[in-house]
């Protein structure tokens, strides 16, 4: 009995010695809205959100009618992890962002967050997107774009994203000009855009991703997930609240082709490099009125694609020339739920077609500006 005794305690005493936690992240945020979710949110699934790994600023986008001023966010955390302010606890968000500690299990390590509500952005008949406002972070560019709301208040919104976050991860040296997607100063009309087909590392060589394809999109990129699943880490399109659907898609572009076109493992072949434009229209929830967001994979094939106007095989052009796209429709549009933002939008851009499959020529450039949505 005594040695069952005693090796029953050398499991408690093993137990015991385990160390603390180390994770001090948000994994998930959500807003309890009770009776005014249907006039605060568009779905029940628009009330929470999924935090991203490498993700310190949340946002929940709410409807013109919510009230901002008494919102209690709750929070679920890595094991054993604190928050602070609590969880739960009411805060003024018409203010702006509210700014949240969160603290590891074991004491060691904290992170800052920052949880923003954003009302919906309004379209209006048409908008231009100039690509004017970079700036440097993280060792490589961001664009922000000036938007107008319902009553003329500007605010800069961080509507674009880029696979530069992937290129860091295995060209981490690399000067920020230099990074597949790069703001240029010489636009069609004030600064532009470079989107240049790069070769990436060795590290990237292991798992069949020898470049990156400049790239620029309305959206967010994951990078946590971007050496094993890159077609997931892009998550095209963002809601909009729309009097009406859109229906061209204008802008300026120039063009160089690489000279030898390349697989992903490197082998040469017989096949030129394109670039391409597209913009794509698509119902943000699915039929159980659960949110959708479209990826590498399907932004252009999904069943949730409403229309898309798309500009393939960009051949070299060496001046800045202007194209215009006509949206096609595939389906009707609701027009209750475009006022509500049930329908989001993307464009996305590449230096080359075959980018997301790590396919093409190192040195192709696309550049781009001046692009510009109207609606009727």
């Amino acid at each position: 009995m005594a040695v069952g005794i005693t090796t029953c305690l050398g499991f408690v005493s093993c137990f015991k010695d385990e160390p603390l936690n180390a994770e001090c992240d948000i994994e998930q945020a959500y807003i309890h809205a009770g009776d005014k979710l249907n006039s605060w949110f568009l779905f029940d699934s628009d009330t929470l959100q999924y935090v991203q790994s490498d993700q310190n600023k949340i946002e929940f986008t709410m409807s013109a009618m919510a009230d901002l001023t008494q919102i209690a966010p709750l929070f679920r955390l890595t094991p054993g992890a604190t928050i602070s302010p609590a969880n739960g606890s009411v805060h003024d968000f018409s203010k702006g962002s509210v700014k949240y500690t969160v603290t590891s299990e074991d004491g060691q390590w904290s992170r800052i967050y920052f949880v923003s509500i954003r009302k919906m952005l309004y379209f209006g008949s048409e908008h231009e997107f100039n690509f004017e406002n970079c700036y440097e972070d993280k060792g490589y560019y961001h664009w922000q774009e000036p938007w107008k709301d319902a009553n003329g208040n500007t605010t800069k919104e961080a509507i674009w994203a880029t696979g530069n976050p992937g290129y860091k991860i295995s060209n981490s040296s690399t000067a920020a000009e230099n990074y597949p997607t790069a703001p240029i100063d010489e636009g069609y009309e004030g600064k532009g855009v470079k989107l240049s087909t790069c070769r990436t590392s060795g590290l990237a060589d292991m798992v069949q991703k020898p470049i990156a394809a400049g790239n620029l999109f309305i959206g967010q990129f994951d990078p946590s997930n971007a050496l094993q699943d890159a077609m997931s880490a892009t998550k095209f399109g963002r809601p909009f609240s729309f009097d009406t659907q859109p229906k061209t898609f204008t802008g300026y572009y120039k063009y160089k082709a690489g000279e030898k076109f390349t697989d992903q493992y490197m082998h040469v072949l017989e096949q030129k490099d394109y670039g391409t434009i597209y913009a794509v229209f698509y119902d943000n929830h699915n039929a159980k009125g659960e949110a959708v967001v479209l990826y590498g994979n399907n932004v252009q094939t999904s069943e949730q694609v409403v229309a898309l106007a798309r500009f393939d095989n960009i051949d070299n052009t060496p001046e800045w020339t202007p194209f215009t796209l006509n949206f096609i429709y595939r389906k009707a549009v609701d027009m209750q739920k475009l006022k509500a933002g049930g329908y989001s939008l993307a464009i996305v851009c590449s230096s080359s077609t075959n980018g997301a499959e790590f396919m093409g020529a190192v040195g192709s450039t696309l550049w781009v500006d001046k692009f510009k949505i109207t609606c009727e």
